[in-house]
């Protein structure tokens, strides 16, 4: 087989959404997207799918495809890369993973000079779930794994709602700022996290899958001090994008408000399952929390990483 490799184009969107949809389904990741939504992330802040992505195709048929992303500021003191790729399901263990991974660090080494000179670069990426090929190839290639995300999901038929009032109200577009700014303070003590700029969230804020109506936050004064802000990627699927509450109002049950709230109204606008993803090394607990108001885990995904010292050995 002769593959062609290139980068992707909005001419690609219909293929790209097929390949994604096929290797979440085929893989139980989960992983799902819409073409609406595949091509705004074409239009996202600092990201150039003429240069950040790779794909390669036998003939019409895509077989391969991963694109590659640089945060705008350092993470421990190091350059933060995403590499994130996938080879279809029928054509692995052809060494076409190899490639894809070996194109994608290496724009991914770009990024991380032009945007972090001289910094060290810690790349990160899924590895799927447990013994997949994925994981095996990663390992391979001196990655190790970081953390892992718990996919937790309620089926709303079933929910036993527990009642009792919830200070909670609907998500006001007006507020983007605030829950950003409460965003950024919630989540700057856990692992990895960088603060999300204004231009990101508003990209982020407009996109078509968003569902300020199954969303929630608790609002003192003029601050938002706890939010659950839900998207519907896959019709019936009510997702918690994130979820979260100020340092300063920790302890006084504001995000199981703000999840109550929100599982009530996915339950109302009539879907059929909320879903969440808790990292397993979060400080507060999170996860707790989230079985108590009624979420049941049904798969782990893993995160890996790979430091590259600054003029350290070629990523390839």
């Amino acid at each position: 087989m002769t593959l062609t490799w290139r980068t992707v184009s909005r001419d690609d969107v219909p293929a790209v959404v097929a390949f994604t949809n096929l290797v979440g389904e085929r893989d139980g990741t989960g992983a799902v997207t819409t073409q609406e939504s595949t091509a705004e992330m074409f239009q996202a802040p600092h990201f150039d799918p003429s240069t950040d992505t790779v794909s390669a195709w036998d003939g019409a048929d895509l077989v391969a495809l991963g694109s590659t992303f640089c945060r705008d500021t350092l993470v421990d003191g190091r350059a933060m890369a995403s590499v994130d790729g996938a080879v279809h399901p029928d054509h692995r263990e052809q060494g076409i993973g190899t490639e894809l991974l070996t194109r994608l660090e290496a724009r991914a080494a770009e990024l991380a000079g032009e945007r972090h000179p001289g910094e060290p670069l810690r790349l990160r990426t899924s590895g799927g779930l447990p013994d997949s090929s994925g994981q095996r190839l990663l390992e391979d290639r001196g990655y190790a794994p970081d953390n892992y995300f718990i996919t937790m999901q309620v089926p709303l038929a079933d929910w036993v709602d527990p009642g009792g009032e919830s200070v909670s109200v609907g998500l006001d577009r007006a507020r983007q700022e605030e829950i950003r700014d409460a965003h950024n303070d919630a989540f700057r003590d856990h692992r990895n996290f960088s603060p999300i700029s204004a231009e990101m969230w508003e990209h982020w804020g407009k996109s078509s899958t968003m569902r300020p109506e199954q969303s929630r936050l608790v609002v003192e004064g003029e601050r938002v001090l706890a939010y659950a802000v839900a998207a519907e990627n896959e019709p019936g699927v009510s997702h918690v994008e994130l979820v979260g509450t100020r340092r300063e109002a920790r302890g006084r049950g504001l995000a199981r408000q703000v999840l109550l709230g929100s599982l009530r109204a996915a339950r109302e606008a009539g879907c059929r399952i909320s879903e969440l993803e808790v990292d397993s090394t979060s400080p507060t607990g999170a996860d707790r929390l989230y079985v108590a108001v009624g979420y049941e885990p049904v798969r782990v995904i893993s995160r890996y990483v790979r430091d590259v010292a600054p003029g350290g050995p070629h990523l390839s």
